[in-house]
């Protein structure tokens, strides 16, 4: 028996308030202490707030809240399974899922936001803590250029595959929306042959249903497949509509977090910047030079300066070491990124042939019940 995630969603419910209504889901799992009702803008407010606490670090993106197509219920249990497959994610990333982030989120709380926004935003010297404690795997000797072309070419390729894959993303959701249109159209006309008979054919055979097909309740395996044909048939596009979104969300979630790298070091070349600044004030104080001599007393300037030049170097110290540890994240995250992805989108196609295969059978057995009336048998 397959074992509980440590999390998920489930039975998504449209609740009204007011003039507006709000889809609340029930969230479950091994971790979660107890079942919480939860909105998607208590996951985007997770999700947000562990970007904020974590810059530089790969953090898994949320399904988009826009809803594709009006086929509501369907395209509500495609958002549940999204939603599962960034927990998912989550759940496989240690220093997410024990994160205080987290802690939080999983409070029984009604207001989840206001809860995550109390959390302090982290100086550098608190990340610097944290990341060394967090990625223990890191190695102070590792050369942070040795994978800089791959990460740089990486990041190319994956901003220029962005675009195509939203493009993707839009044709699949109509190919799947099609799709939906057309088992509904299937069960229609299954529907209207039953009542094809009733209405019309049952005054030629006397209002005796044993002589018709469709219309005919003693007909048990007929029925069971018919009920089959309405309800298993699974939508092939439904899996590789999840499947390149997640990749796209995903890529985009990657870009992200090299833009979160580019970010401390754009903070770091600033810093730098800014001791050099107040390097060459004291120069110019100490050698009697620019005009701080003339309005300021020249031993108390030197104070000031020197305890900002201390606090600068505090600052670089600890954002070089946060900078260093996230490089070195990134790169071997880089690594089982592209086997990861790779593997997903191998294990989606299998999966896609898998309801093909079912959804035929489906219908096989369906008319090959039809086939096999006695009806027809004896026709032929």
């Amino acid at each position: 028996m397959e074992s509980e995630p440590e999390m998920y969603v489930s039975d998504p419910q449209y609740i009204k308030e007011g003039v507006k209504g709000f889809t609340f889901y029930s969230l479950k799992g091994t971790k979660v202490p107890e079942t919480l009702s939860r909105r998607y803008r208590d996951f985007d407010s997770l999700r947000k707030k562990m970007v904020e606490q974590w810059p530089g670090i790969f953090v898994p993106k949320l399904p988009n809240k826009k809803k594709v197509g009006n086929k509501g219920k369907k395209i509500s249990l495609i958002r549940v399974e999204m939603l599962n497959r960034f927990l998912k994610k989550i759940s496989k990333i240690k220093y997410l899922m024990e994160s205080e982030e987290m802690s939080l989120f999983l409070q029984n709380t009604s207001n989840v936001a206001k809860t995550l926004d109390g959390m302090k935003i982290p100086n550098y010297e608190d990340l610097s803590k944290k990341y060394f404690s967090t990625f223990l795997e890191y190695d102070d000797n590792f050369d942070t250029k040795a994978g800089k072309d791959d990460q740089d070419k990486f990041e190319k390729k994956l901003m220029e595959s962005i675009p195509k894959m939203k493009n993707f993303v839009l044709l699949v959701s109509a190919a799947m929306e099609r799709y939906m249109d057309e088992q509904q159209n299937y069960s229609e006309v299954i529907n209207m042959l039953s009542e094809y008979e009733k209405e019309s054919l049952s005054n030629f055979v006397d209002n005796d249903e044993n002589k018709l097909v469709f219309f005919n309740t003693k007909n048990q395996e007929l029925c069971k497949n018919i009920s089959d044909a309405k309800n298993e048939m699974i939508n092939p596009f439904d899996r590789l509509y999840s499947a390149i979104t997640e990749d796209y969300l995903n890529s985009e979630a990657m870009t992200e977090a090299l833009e979160g790298l580019k970010m401390l070091q754009d903070n770091y070349n600033k810093l730098i910047k800014s001791l050099s600044n107040i390097n060459i004030e004291m120069s110019e104080l100490q050698a009697g030079k620019g005009v701080l001599t003339m309005f300021k007393n020249k031993e108390k300037e030197i104070t000031r300066l020197n305890t900002e030049k201390e606090n600068l170097e505090n600052s670089i110290n600890n954002l070089g070491n946060v900078i260093k540890i996230a490089t070195f994240n990134m790169q071997n995250t880089i690594k089982d990124f592209k086997i990861t992805e790779l593997d997903n989108y191998y294990a989606e196609l299998s999966r896609i042939e898998n309801d093909i295969d079912k959804n035929a059978q489906i219908s096989d057995d369906l008319w090959e019940t039809v086939i096999q009336d006695k009806n027809i048998s004896e026709f032929n």
